[in-house]
Order: structure tokens, then sequence, then C-alpha cells
């Protein structure tokens, strides 16, 4: 590390690598160029680290990982390859091609996460970084032809044994907090406070450092062989977020920091963007969302048995068990006769049974645990006095809705969707929409109550009380930005790698296309192409500045 040096008194610092953003892509880009030994800064916006991914389990996808080999468990390299494909781009795929139907480029992106999601967790292992322990959840989407039995892909850091949830740090956190330590007893430096406004090119068209700002101070920080951007998505500029995703949302559980830095700073210098109409889909509170974008908790797997969603005609739209990231996608139907979003909002109705449940459950809010009043909750004693609360809400949430109103016919529909919900729950088989069949839905269902035909589904109680909460789009992380290639490099309008140049997390464009692959199915990536950029960053020529 330089103070100025070589490099003249106009730059503050000067390091081997740079990085930007502190969440579980940057820092594990901060401890492989460490380990590497490489100087390395890890430049952070918010006065402390950890980002998005500190409001996560800290729980990462990762086919063929070591843990699974230890185990004797072979995750066919060719079979992973295939899952991924039809998931991610269902359109494109084709078994038959030796790329999948897809383009060389996003296939080649595929094959470098399998090899090197596997490659850096070995690596972090041998380090002693960080330990890992198996989760064995199924993949989201075990069920298709191209899913598998194996369970064993998804990761989480060890927690102390005396590790509370809701009193100590979170997974992610700990994740975070265990590479940075690593990173910093192998000389980084990790500063915070630091917002990254650009970055700065040699007249080769090089990336040479950045430029960052703490508070109104300018800081000019080299980057002798690279920068490697890991800075979270754009969910929380709504400037962003109406221009390029598929559909609107509220908010969702990004850091605040989230504000898609890189597409402008990218952007600038001739990035090519791609998957902009993505994200990391899930459901929010709306009444919580109309408070702050970004949320503490979202609506992953909707708890409880005798629970429906229904939408503004009072008409069940959707698997309420699905994976969040499928299931949210309801909310972005278009009916093309009454120009709307039929689905725009949904409601989640539930019975007494589902709040006096004593089931521990990491997947319980926004189901109130205790008699304690929720703003957010709606309890009512029947299904005529839920339309009228519902009616006077919506009056008031109108400003962040774009007026969305109860149809004349919602109380009726209502009456027959809780109806059919019933008969089909006493039967243990939706015919409608095959809530609790896939693997993932049967192990978060959890057992049946005694007598239940489904552990995912039981009739709601012939008269009240009930409870309400009003749900919208939302997300965990935007999952567009820049495209890189297999080393993480961020490509040009021309299709090659700017140098200097890295990307990895939801800054970039991400492989997964519309797919979510399983638990921890963003923070795998984002650890495979922190490393794959880190690695490939260290090994790069110093570069000058001139």
């Amino acid at each position: 590390m330089d103070a100025a040096g070589a490099w003249g008194e106009e730059w503050d610092r000067v390091f081997d690598v740079v990085v930007v953003g502190g969440g579980a892509a940057g820092a594990t880009a901060a401890a492989t160029g460490a380990a590497e030994g490489a100087s390395v800064a890890l430049l952070e916006k918010a006065p402390f680290t950890g980002g998005t991914t500190a409001k996560s389990g800290g729980v990462m996808w990762i086919p063929d990982n070591p843990l699974l080999r230890e185990r004797g468990v072979v995750d066919d390299r060719d079979n992973a390859l295939r899952y991924m494909a039809r998931t991610a781009y269902p359109t494109l795929y084709d078994p038959t091609d030796p790329t999948l139907g897809l383009p060389v480029d996003r296939h080649r992106l595929l094959e470098a996460f399998f090899d090197g999601g596997s490659a850096a967790v070995g690596h972090l292992i041998d380090l002693g970084a960080l330990s890992f322990e198996t989760v064995d959840y199924p993949d989201y989407y075990a069920h298709l032809t191209e899913g598998s039995a194996t369970t064993g892909r998804v990761l989480q850091p060890v927690l102390p044994d005396d590790w509370t949830p809701g009193r100590d740090a979170t997974g992610g956190q700990i994740l975070v907090d265990d590479l940075l330590r690593f990173s910093r007893d192998h000389g980084a430096e990790v500063l915070v406070d630091h917002a990254v406004d650009r970055v700065v090119r040699n007249e080769a068209e090089e990336v040479v450092g950045v430029l960052a700002y703490v508070g109104r101070r300018p800081v000019l920080v080299g980057a002798r062989r690279g920068v490697v951007f890991a800075s979270g998505g754009f969910l929380h500029d709504p400037r962003l977020v109406l221009d390029y995703l598929r559909g609107p949302v509220f908010g969702g559980a990004a850091a605040e920091t989230a504000t898609g830095d890189l597409v402008r700073i990218a952007t600038e210098i001739g990035a090519q963007l791609g998957n902009m109409s993505h994200a990391w889909w899930d459901q929010v509170a709306v009444e919580v969302t109309a408070r702050t974008r970004s949320t503490s908790a979202d609506v992953y797997s909707p708890f409880g048995d005798s629970m429906l969603m229904v939408n503004r005609f009072g008409h069940r739209v959707v698997n309420e068990k699905a994976p969040y990231n499928e299931r949210a996608q309801a909310h972005f139907v278009w009916d093309p006769y009454r120009g709307e979003y039929p689905n725009h909002l949904l409601f989640m109705i539930f019975d007494e049974a589902v709040v006096e449940s004593p089931e521990r459950s990491i997947f319980r809010w926004p189901v109130p645990t205790s008699r304690r009043p929720r703003d957010y909750v709606i309890a009512v004693q029947s299904f005529e006095e839920l339309a009228e609360e519902l009616r006077d809400r919506l009056e008031r949430l109108a400003p962040v809705t774009g007026g969305t109103k109860l149809d004349a016919s919602f109380l009726t529909n209502l009456r027959g969707s809780v109806e059919r919900f019933n008969q089909l729950a006493a039967n243990g088989e939706d015919a409608d929409f095959r809530r609790g069949e896939t693997p993932i839905e049967q192990v978060w269902a959890g057992e049946p109550r005694p007598g239940a035909a489904s552990a995912a589904m039981y009739p709601l109680a012939a008269s009240g009380p009930y409870y309400c909460v009003i749900l919208g789009p939302g997300a965990l992380d935007t999952k567009g930005g820049p495209l890189t290639d297999e080393h993480a490099r961020i490509l040009a309008r021309s299709g090659e790698p700017i140098p200097g140049l890295y990307g990895a997390g939801n800054c970039v464009a991400s492989l997964a296309g519309q797919a979510y692959w399983g638990p921890g199915g963003t923070i795998g990536p984002a650890v495979a192409f922190g490393y794959l950029a880190a690695r490939h960053a260290a090994g790069e020529p110093a570069r000058s500045p001139a």
C-alpha cells in the first residue's frame, strides 16, 4: 500500500486491489485478494459492513461443494448445468444443444459458477477464513425433470454454540465478519463511510482507481491491478426500479445502500447492461413498506396451514406456499381488458389457529406471536368486517398503491374462495394450485396438525376471529447490472472486458436469469464470483496511473 509514492501526490491511497461494497461478494473478494498476497482495501458506503447479506441467514447455494463430496455425494456437473439453464432461461433451454440453447457467454457463466463456487468454498475452508455446515434443504425446482433429489447444496457458516436468533448477529453478519476478520489479519484495510462516486481510468482506458467521498471530502484511491464492485443492486432507487423492473415493487430487504451505484458508474464508461428487469422477488407487508422501502423482514414462506391469499376480486390466484421468488411474480399478472395489475395487492387471510400455533418458525412473520396489536395485521370477527376494514385501509394507502380498491364482488367471491379452499384442504390436495406438492414446500410445511390431510393446508375456521395482512411485490434486491464474463470482468458494449474492472453479487447481471435455484441462491453466486474476481485481479500485472 502507498500513500502516494510513484503514483503522485494526487492519490490519497494506492492498493493492488480495491473492493467496493462490504457484503458477501465484497468480503469474499477482500479475503481472497489478501490471501493471494495483494494489498487490498475494501470501501463501504455505509458506516458499517454487512450490506444486504447482514439481513440474511448467510446460507449459500453451492453445487458440488466440498461438504457434499465429503459425504460421498456425486453432484454431476452436466445435470447441474441442465438444472440451472432450464430454470434461468426456460424459453431458450434445449437439452440437446451443446450450450443447452443458451448464448455461449451465458452458458460459460454457469460453468464458471459450478466450478468456481466449489473452488471458492474449498479455498475459504483451507485458508481457515470460514467453516461451513450443510443445511439439508432441497432445491426450489427439485420437482422438475432437470431437478435433483440431492440435498446438501445449501451451506451456512458454522454459528456459535450459544447463538440465539433475534438476539445475536445474523448468520449473514457472521459470514461477513469472519471474512473481514481474515482479510484484516492478512493486511487488508476496511474503510467505512467511503461512498464511491466513479472509477478513474488511465490514458489506455484501464480502470486504475476510484473517486470516493467521505462526507463531502473527496478521496482518490488507486488500484494497481483491479477494482472489484460488490456494491449491491438498485432496489432502493425508485427511478431505476420504475425504469427497469418488469412491474411495480414497494421495497424489500436490500440494505438501504442498494441504490444502483454501479449501474450509473459503469454505463458512464460504456458497460453493457443485462438482466435489468429481474429481481430476487418476494412479498412485503404494504403497510410496513409505506413507511420505509428498506424492510427488516419480508414474507418468505407464508406461515400457517389455515391461510390463503386472494386478490381484490376475492379470488385465489397463486400457490401460497411456493418459494418467494416464484410466488411474488403473481403480482405482475396484467389484465389487458381492465388495463391493470389485478393482483397488485394480495390479502393474506388466516384464522385464530394460525395465531395460536406454538410452532417456532423462522418464517412466522408477519403472523403475530402474541395478542399485542400490530398495525399491519387486521383483526376482525367476520369476512363482512374484513371487507369494510380493507376498504378503509386501501383508501389510506391509495397514494402508494395507485388507488387499488376492492371490487364490488370481493365479499361474495371471498366466501366462495374460502369454501373451495376448505374443500381442497380437507382432501389434502390442491387441485387449483398444487400447494404443498414440491419437496421444498413439504420441508417448510413441517408436520401436519393432528387429523390434517396435509401439512400445507387446513380448512379455515367457520367463524372468526380472522386476520389479514395486505401484501405487495417486493424483493431481496435486484439482479441486473453490467454484464460480466467467467472471470467476473465487466464487459463493454463491444463485448470486450473493461481492463481493471470487475463485479460480483447483486450489482451485476445475474447468471441466474429468471431463476432462484435454491436457498442461498443469491449469496452462492456472490461468493463464487467475488472469489473469481479477486483471483483474476490479483494475478494481473500492475498498471500505471498515467
